[in-house]
């Protein structure tokens, strides 16, 4: 550990175990009676039961954000699950503090309170500590983002050099009246352009997103042969109304089905299904699996992806990812 974070660690020790010795000293002192020392047993006893006690508390409150809050209250449609899982939390706290008492009719009312107590803590717990998580994870997510810029500035070529370089190739194609030679170079332009501007942008309309998908499809269509055993099927539908995303979220998923999915020695399909409609997204792709594509590192990308939905998109989005020995399968529906 550097020094710098020894002096706040021992300071905080320090302060802890003063507080720790004037609260005992407060309880020692508080339970004389005469001039009888009281057993020093029985205060240990004592603080020993108050430790377990929230230690208790704690394991509780931890549980319930792990298995409840983060299993319902992060889904949208998930409040009435985790509500009804407080009260039935609520009623369990209530019986065992009644067990506590023997269940005495004078201490209802004591219950009653100490049960809401102990439920607002466990509940406040889980929405602190989901607020730290996804400050951490904030956090991460810009560190990551730092480095990729810094990663992205070290080894990018200079993109005037290669918008030059293509607008050249791309004349000569026009001089030689080779025109799909023209359109693809074309096509491989506005995907570097969109790239190397749009991706800095913490969101982009759907009309640019749809604009680079057609490109990267049509690069990807000049580049598979046409053969009986390929089957490839795309579809990108928008109704029109504005709406924005997150740059380069959909590519690696339509980009994992052309790099595992495509074979020229087996039978091999892909369907890809994008539409947006009423500001709702819904992304559909299926592909093969030929075992080519079983070898190690599948799904990078879409690990990354999966990790931008959930920081850019929580709540808002729903990811299912089938697969199969021979197919992948993969379903987003994203409230943009």
């Amino acid at each position: 550990m550097p020094r710098s974070r020894h002096v706040p660690v021992l300071l905080f020790g320090a302060v802890l175990t003063g507080l720790l010795v004037y609260w005992a000293g407060l309880l020692y002192r508080g339970m004389w009676h005469g001039e009888t020392a009281p057993e020093v047993g029985s205060l240990a006893r004592y603080l020993l039961g108050i430790g377990l006690l929230l230690a208790a508390l704690g394991a509780v409150a931890h549980l319930n954000y792990r298995l409840a809050f983060r299993r319902w209250m992060l889904r949208p449609s998930g409040g009435w699950q985790y509500g009804t899982w407080l009260l039935t939390l609520a009623w369990v706290l209530f019986e065992l503090l009644q067990l506590r008492t023997d269940h005495v009719p004078e201490f209802i009312d004591e219950n009653l309170l100490m049960t809401a107590v102990l439920l607002a803590v466990i509940a406040a717990y889980g929405y602190v500590a989901d607020a730290l998580r996804a400050r951490r994870a904030q956090v991460e997510l810009q560190q990551q983002k730092t480095e990729a810029e810094l990663t992205a500035l070290k080894a990018r070529v200079n993109p005037h050099f290669l918008f030059n370089a293509l607008n050249t190739i791309y004349n000569e194609a026009q001089r030689a009246d080779n025109e799909p030679v023209a359109d693809l170079i074309q096509q491989l332009a506005g995907i570097m352009r969109f790239t190397l501007q749009e991706s800095t942008q913490p969101l982009t309309s759907i009309e640019h997103e749809f604009s680079f998908l057609e490109k990267y499809l049509a690069l990807q269509r000049a580049r598979l042969p046409e053969r009986a055993t390929l089957r490839v099927s795309t579809r990108l539908d928008w109704d029109g109304q504005p709406a924005t995303i997150a740059p380069l979220l959909l590519i690696p998923f339509i980009e994992n089905a052309y790099q595992y999915g495509i074979s020229f020695t087996h039978p091999s399909y892909i369907d890809l299904d994008v539409t947006v409609e009423n500001r709702r997204l819904r992304l559909h792709v299926a592909n093969s699996r030929p075992p080519a594509a079983l070898l190690p590192g599948h799904g990078t990308g879409i690990a990354t992806a999966r990790q931008r939905l959930a920081l850019m998109y929580a709540g808002r989005h729903e990811l299912r990812i089938d697969q199969t020995a021979d197919s992948f399968t993969v379903t987003l529906t994203l409230d943009l």
